[in-house]
């Protein structure tokens, strides 16, 4: 014996000054198609000048999907200024109208308002991160300040491993674009100086925009690319497959045993590959001046001798760990970041290197200027 499902009823009864709806029978999801379209201020006909009241009668069954009906009902006549009362309403109804569980969809604010909010927004999200970042920065120096004494600081065996992968694996990369970049300013600069006769002063700009500028900045690039997000693939993956919680079931810290020798090799590695860039940057430069005016090594290196003094190389030397730091802070947190599935790895990645490179760029051109106000 099969019994008849009670399909959803809505009796409407119109009086002058007020229209009545009875609410009947099943409202549960799977029945809910035969009255989606009737319960709308169009089907029913009415207006400002009429009241609504809505009324559930004692043998109705609804549930959250119907609730979510009679919500989107109900907040069209809020909409259109329409009064209405309830009767007999149950909780799921007040749970829909006071969480909004609805409706959001039907909301179309202006372009103007959904920039300032997504602006809003998106200046929370920055001014959140950017706390978390500072507190792990903290963290981080704590934790390195309390166990710089001990015997276990150095883990030596993960830090030579790091600088071999950060530092002399990445002087190829590094060595080709150097050298590359170095040729491009040289070419550019003959270029352009030659209308002067002035061609030979292209030494000098390339020896003090490669030692004070370019060469410390183009390798921190590189290597926030390429060491940086490799530091939060890295650590996201052991965080996806459980490694850090064990690591810490067994009594050990990893921001010891992950993040501190990850930035130590980075420190010693980025400096190193910062004066390796000078100098292939520099070696491109001679090579495209002696072609092109036809000057000497010798005298290439005795021009660059006089144009740059120990205070510009040191000026673009002592910006480098204050950029391995920063590399590798971002890296090292966005892959402590990594939680749920593997998208997140690539989320996490991709915002290490976009916010160590745009860190590393701030830091260049505020150390710029206190250098140039300094008078260096």
């Amino acid at each position: 014996m099969t019994t008849k499902t009670k399909l959803p009823g809505l009796d409407i009864a119109k009086k002058e000054g007020s229209i009545r709806l009875v609410l009947s029978g099943n409202w549960l999801t799977r029945n809910l198609v035969s009255v989606e379209n009737s319960l709308t201020i169009e089907a029913i006909d009415t207006n400002k000048n009429q009241e609504v009241n809505i009324d559930f009668s004692k043998d109705l069954k609804i549930d959250t999907a119907g609730c979510w009906l009679v919500a989107k009902f109900i907040k069209q006549l809020q909409q259109e200024k329409i009064p209405y009362t309830t009767n007999n309403s149950p909780a799921y109804l007040e749970q829909a109208l006071s969480k909004e569980l609805t409706l959001e969809q039907d909301r179309h604010p202006s372009s103007f308002l959904q920039f300032l909010e997504d602006l809003g927004r998106g200046t929370q999200n920055i001014l959140v991160e950017g706390r978390e970042l500072i507190g792990f920065f903290g963290e981080v120096l704590v934790i390195s300040f309390s166990l710089f004494r001990t015997k276990n600081f150095f883990r030596w065996v993960s830090i030579a491993h790091h600088l071999q992968t950060a530092g002399f694996q990445a002087l190829g990369i590094v060595g080709l674009i150097s050298f590359l970049i170095g040729a491009v300013l040289a070419y550019q600069g003959i270029i352009q100086l030659e209308r002067f006769g002035a061609s030979i002063y292209t030494i000098d700009f390339l020896g003090i925009s490669l030692l004070r500028e370019i060469s410390v900045l183009l390798t921190s690039v590189v290597i926030a690319g390429r060491s940086g997000s490799s530091f939060t693939a890295q650590i996201g993956t052991m965080a996806l497959n459980r490694e850090i919680d064990a690591i810490k079931i067994l009594g050990l810290n990893p921001i010891i045993v992950l993040v501190i020798p990850r930035i130590l090799a980075l420190l010693i590695a980025l400096p190193l590959l910062v004066f390796f860039g000078m100098l292939t940057g520099l070696l491109g430069g001679m090579v495209l001046t002696s072609v092109l005016i036809d000057v000497s090594p010798s005298q290439f290196w005795s021009i660059l001798n006089k144009a740059v003094s120990q205070t510009t190389f040191w000026v673009g030397m002592s910006k480098a760990p204050l950029f391995a730091l920063i590399i590798s802070i971002v890296g090292c947190f966005r892959g402590l970041q990594v939680k749920g599935s593997a998208e997140s790895i690539g989320l996490m990645t991709t915002k290490s290197v976009v916010e160590a490179i745009f860190l590393v760029i701030i830091c260049d051109a505020l150390m710029s200027i206190v250098y140039s106000a300094m008078g260096i």
